[in-house]
């Protein structure tokens, strides 16, 4: 077999991706091996491909029989996918789900959901600041201009079609399996996954997922979709990111998740501690959710690192500590609809099921009044060794321009903490030692030194930092 499963094996010498006869080539993978090949140069037609529940390759088929094909009959049939998930083992499981699903649905929490949500009518800073964002924020069937958000169509004309034509058909966009959770590869199109999410459920081969297209400079669709007020006014990047930086400031801001029925989003922490805001266009989404408690953190600090995390569910999950055994605590679900805006704040570990097909706009953002929280999560992405392209761009570069902004505009940094002195303290002191860790980092690491904006705080870091200290000191 050849060492990469991105390439067609079989034309290697005379690649059809290369040809200019051949304009419509498709793909197809072995569900046991992974190898991806033409469909061209396996010869299957578009109507075998479409019939297919499993495909098995000329290998493959020497030890786990032919590619199985849908049966006529219309008693039901489990379609079967063989996918590695631990150490290149290969596990037979159903591929119309992702195997936790079952226990997802399963789920009652003791708890009424109105103990464990904040439902409001209007979204603001000062709520924000107020309530100091210990639950999550459901607003059903959101009124736009109480909110301050402005969708960029009436949210019923936000259709798969409506961002196909406005993102374009050869856009790139990462799309994930959700049997395995890791992107597929080779990656697909706009048009080429338009073309799935339109089609009927039956006849989808297996179950995937797109929660990644960034949309904010995309003409008529992100440049025109406003978030809510209260996400602008506390977005810590759009404060103290200078618009002149020859780098452009991170795109993480607006999201276009498109999910198909059973899309299933395993427990997670969203990157860099981040808060999401997320509204519904069209479908359902239920969240399974446990809060950034520091015995939950350690939980799933342990689960991130098990070797055999895949087949172990975070709900039942745990651990001994202090000779007694401890689970997750205060997990509960929540679905949302179409209209519901759902803001989810720093830290909090969630899983996602799609009942219905379903079209998201969503974004992260950080915050000052998280930036505790936000660190924490920083360190639990490093310990779990999460990759780079996973971790909120620039992170250290964004910290040390909120330290240098906040330090010239002091009545800024209480307005936007508002909270008790203890606690502007607290903000400010893991700030401090953040950015001491990552200067010393930056004395064996370009990729560090150049992160950190000597024209602004001065070649001598090491004096902003001490006046950064004395600062921290007026609220002890």
């Amino acid at each position: 077999m050849p060492t990469t499963t991105d390439t067609c094996p079989i034309c290697t010498s005379n690649p059809i991706d290369d040809s200019k006869s051949i304009t419509n080539i498709s793909w197809i993978q072995c569900d046991v091996c992974n190898q991806w090949f033409h469909a061209q140069c396996v010869r299957l037609t578009p109507a075998e491909i479409n019939n297919l529940h499993s495909y098995h390759c000329k290998q493959c088929s020497k030890v786990h029989g032919p590619s199985v094909f849908k049966r006529k009959s219309k008693r039901a049939k489990v379609s079967i996918d063989y996918v590695a998930l631990n150490e290149g083992d290969a596990f037979a499981v159903d591929k119309s789900s992702h195997p936790h699903l079952s226990k997802f649905l399963e789920f009652t929490s003791e708890s009424a959901i109105d103990q464990c949500i904040n439902s409001v009518d209007e979204l603001t800073k000062e709520y924000a600041l107020d309530s100091q964002m210990v639950k999550p924020i459901l607003i059903t069937n959101a009124d736009l201009s109480k909110v301050g958000m402005e969708l960029p169509a009436d949210r019923k004309k936000i259709t798969i079609q409506y961002i196909t034509n406005l993102v374009g058909e050869d856009e790139p966009v990462e799309v994930m399996d959700v049997l395995t959770q890791q992107s597929v590869q080779p990656g697909w199109k706009m048009g080429q996954w338009r073309d799935y999410f339109m089609t009927d459920e039956i006849s989808r081969d297996r179950i995937r997922n797109v929660i990644s297209l960034e949309i904010s400079s995309v003409e008529g669709l992100g440049d025109t979709f406003i978030r809510p007020k209260m996400v602008r006014d506390l977005d810590l990047v759009d404060k103290v990111w200078d618009k002149e930086d020859e780098q452009p400031r991170s795109k993480v801001t607006k999201y276009c998740l498109m999910s198909v029925k059973n899309s299933f989003t395993d427990f997670h922490i969203d990157f860099g501690g981040t808060s999401v805001y997320y509204t519904v266009c069209s479908g359902l989404k239920t969240f399974l959710m446990y809060p950034p408690t520091e015995n939950n953190l350690e939980l799933y600090t342990s689960w991130c690192l098990e070797p055999s995390q895949n087949f172990m569910w975070f709900g039942e999950y745990s651990i001994v500590k202090n000779k007694q055994r401890i689970s997750p605590e205060n997990g509960f679900k929540v679905t949302l609809h179409p209209g519901d805006l759902f803001i989810i704040p720093s830290g909090w570990i969630h899983a996602v099921h799609t009942p219905e097909d379903s079209i998201v706009i969503g974004g992260n953002y950080l915050t000052l009044r998280d930036m505790k929280m936000q660190l924490s999560i920083n360190n639990i992405e490093k310990t779990t060794k999460v990759p780079s392209r996973f971790r909120f761009p620039m992170f250290n570069k964004v910290l040390w321009l909120t330290a240098y902004y906040y330090l010239n505009h002091r009545q800024d940094f209480r307005e936007d903490v508002k909270s008790s002195t203890k606690s502007q303290y607290e903000v400010l002191d893991s700030l401090i030692v953040q950015l001491r860790s990552h200067l010393e980092l930056s004395k064996t690491n370009t990729v560090a030194k150049r992160s950190i904006p000597v024209n602004l705080i001065g070649k001598t870091p090491t004096t902003f930092l001490d006046n950064l200290s004395s600062f921290r000191d007026t609220f002890t």
